[in-house]
């Protein structure tokens, strides 16, 4: 499956001072085989590196895309403005929780997945 007919998928992050498991956690995302996603990690006004953390990756593939929080919201409210902006071309979505890391074949094992039992 070549990129361009791969589906979109919107990959989110909600963070709230997770610094210390954060490269970790977008570097798994960023290794995946799949290649046709956009990273979405919403800061929740974190006061330890993690904003830091996560426009340092933004700089580095245009595939990131970091929000800062103007003020701390509860992790509901945080998790319902990352989904928020995902792109309305995106098919499918996965969380990735900041203190975790997934496989790198994570999201194309979840595509072909859905793709083939609609």
């Amino acid at each position: 499956m070549n990129v361009e007919s791969q589906p979109l998928v919107s990959v989110v992050t909600p963070v709230y001072n997770m610094g210390s498991f954060l490269s970790e956690c977008i570097e798994s995302v960023l290794a995946q085989t799949y290649k046709n996603f956009e990273y979405i990690i919403v800061n929740n006004c974190s006061t330890d590196d993690s904003l830091e953390i996560a426009l340092s990756y933004e700089k580095k593939d245009s595939r990131v895309r970091v929000h800062n929080n103007e003020k701390f919201v509860g992790v509901i409210e945080n998790h319902n403005i990352a989904f928020s902006r995902i792109s309305p071309a995106a098919k499918y979505c996965k969380i990735v929780s900041a203190d975790d890391w997934i496989f790198a074949d994570c999201i194309l094992r979840m595509v072909e997945f859905a793709e083939d039992n609609s």
